[in-house]
């Protein structure tokens, strides 16, 4: 019994079909009640699933523009500064609103490729036995496939033991793991590649063998091309690394039956596309002849030398589990790779720190308990921070950042925690500054956005980092700014005077970048300070805002974390407050592309 060229249509029209009404499920559930409902009851069950977003405070604004600082010790909230925009308050509660696209792709859709890989190899096995075959051409092109498959099949191997154990160490948190797991998938990555790229040349080369092929043996080859190259190009180029935390944490949540895709929203668009082809190939993978995996004869080592696996045990229609046949070695693959995700479903939120021992590991939400603190840093932020957040990940190195990873920890033997934008009067970050950064990411820093982690998850990251910096400077008070003034031709003059006088050396005259290098806090080598460049304001690459209070507030605190303990950006709080608003408005009028 033959497969035949309908079976691959029939595979991707009905997982199109399904994936099409699963997004539509979706779609609906995500969408919900509206927050703007007038309906008091519909209103009250929305604030009884919905976390409390952080409280922001409110004092009293006047018609001064002068910034008040005020003193915030004894006000238990977490975000301290006040800043309006066009559209009202900023409301950070829309930072724990999960994409229903982000939904499908990571709460969904891998059930459906799960169901398929585990499912239909069994029916496959019971109603189509003679169709379990290799297909083998290896009386054709002997030239290129012993090599191809040689170099394939090992390449397969080192890539599978290296995902097994940066599965497992990764949720647990362990650095030798993904180390390993580095290692051993880029060698076996690069020995896939190459053997799959001549079996596929030599697929359509030998006459004979493009022959016997079908359309599946090309579709094969296409994916795990795709899928090893797209990996071994952000290792290698991109340097990208340290994912398998991200991953692994994700992956185990889908076998608590408590997904979180969450954890997937801040990996990158390589590792996202790698990750669902590599979904996407586990649900065609039972349709192919790639099932004899599922059955390859281990005992075959252990055999007394005459004896081989009949006919007569290879397709009995009987179940057995005494590994004769192909039934049981099907059963057995089969309850090995579950008991595995099962066991890296177990060891989710294991991950400890004794600086970060009084923060939670999870917190409740109406789909049930989600990773937080330490555990959810390790998911998180370990790739680039670190596991004790020294800022030392494994992927620091990544030419896609523009600044090294922040170090995080601040102590009597190291002076970290030093953070870039910040709104105190001493500088150093508040609550509401490190909850901002990690909601909202910094542009083109390489820090990434966290828009689908709830609030309650955010919180307990800012928990994490506070215990990090414990023994370090504390938050001054918040610096509050009041109403934006209304620019004028008198105003947008001056402040292009004043831009010409404090700001042309750094950001240049159009504000593309101007002459003067700046050294960050952080050494690439033994008094060698990594060089921090001005923003291109000309493009609008501003990190954090390109709001009038944020502006604002930078030209008013700087920029902390220059080498030897000064500033980036100088800070200019002695400026009169009306020269600080005519700079806003002239950057923002005649320097930002966006105005």
């Amino acid at each position: 019994m033959k497969a035949s060229k309908a079976e691959s249509t029939t595979f991707f029209v009905s997982l199109i079909i399904v994936t099409v009404l699963a997004w539509f499920m979706v779609r609906f559930i995500a969408q919900g009640p509206s927050h703007d409902s007038s309906g008091g009851a519909t209103v009250a069950a929305v604030e009884a699933v919905v976390p409390p977003p952080p409280t922001f405070s409110t004092p009293k604004i006047t018609e001064t523009t002068t910034p008040v600082v005020v003193n915030t010790t004894d006000t238990p909230i977490l975000v301290q500064q006040e800043r309006r925009f066009t559209e009202g308050l900023r409301n950070y509660s829309d930072a724990g609103a999960k994409t229903a696209m982000n939904n499908f792709l990571w709460g969904v859709f891998p059930y459906l490729c799960i169901v398929l890989f585990f499912v239909v190899p069994i029916i496959r096995m019971a109603t189509r036995p003679y169709s379990w075959s290799t297909r083998a051409s290896g009386l054709f092109g002997r030239q290129l496939l012993g090599v191809a498959s040689t170099m394939f099949h090992w390449g397969l191997v080192l890539l599978l033991a290296g995902h097994v154990v940066g599965l497992i160490g990764g949720v647990m948190g362990s650095r030798a793991a993904v180390d390993f797991f580095f290692w051993s998938a880029l060698i076996g990555g690069f020995l896939v590649l190459v053997g799959s790229f001549m079996a596929l040349m030599r697929r359509i080369r030998v006459p004979e063998v493009r022959a016997m092929s079908r359309s599946e043996d090309y579709i094969i080859q296409v994916f795990l091309i795709a899928i090893v190259g797209i990996a071994l190009y952000q290792v290698l180029v991109d340097k990208i690394f340290g994912i398998a935390y991200t991953a692994s944490s994700w992956t185990a949540s889908l076998w608590t039956l408590t997904p979180q895709p969450e954890l997937m929203e801040s990996a990158s668009f390589l590792t996202k596309l790698h990750v669902f082809l590599a979904l996407l190939f586990f649900a065609y993978f039972p349709f192919t002849k790639l099932v004899h995996f599922w059955t390859f004869p281990v005992n075959y080592f252990v055999r007394v030398p005459q004896s081989m696996r009949t006919q007569k045990y290879r397709f009995q229609r009987k179940w057995e589990m005494s590994l004769r046949s192909d039934k049981s070695w099907l059963l057995y693959g089969l309850a090995i790779v579950a008991i595995g995700f099962l066991i890296s479903g177990g060891l989710l939120g294991s991950p400890n720190s004794a600086d970060a021992s009084n923060v939670a590991t999870t917190v409740e939400t109406p789909e049930g308990d989600v990773l937080a603190g330490y555990p959810l840093y390790v998911s998180q932020c370990a790739r680039c921070h670190g596991e004790d957040g020294y800022g030392d990940g494994a992927g620091m190195d990544s030419p896609t950042f523009s600044a090294l990873p922040r170090s995080l920890v601040s102590n009597s033997e190291h002076a970290g925690a030093i953070y870039h934008f910040v709104s105190t009067d001493n500088a150093v970050a508040s609550d509401e500054d490190l909850f901002r950064t990690i909601a909202e990411g910094l542009d083109g820093s390489g820090m990434p956005a966290f828009p689908d982690l709830t609030v309650s998850q955010i919180d307990s990251l800012v928990a994490v980092l506070n215990e990090f910096r414990a023994n370090g400077p504390q938050p001054g008070s918040a610096i509050h700014v009041g109403e934006v003034p209304t620019a004028t031709q008198a105003s947008l003059q001056r402040g292009a005077e004043l831009f010409a006088t404090n700001c042309v050396s750094c950001h240049g005259a159009d504000g593309s970048g101007g002459d003067q290098l700046n050294y960050s806090w952080r050494e690439l080598g033994p008094e060698l300070p990594q060089v921090i460049t001005a923003a291109d304001l000309s493009q609008g690459n501003v990190k954090v805002s390109a709001e009038a209070e944020d502006i604002f507030m930078r030209i008013t605190t700087g920029v902390p974390g220059a080498y030897g303990g000064g500033k980036l950006m100088l800070s200019f709080e002695t400026m009169p407050v009306e020269d600080r608003w005519a700079i806003v408005h002239y950057v923002m009028e005649e320097i930002l592309p966006s105005n």
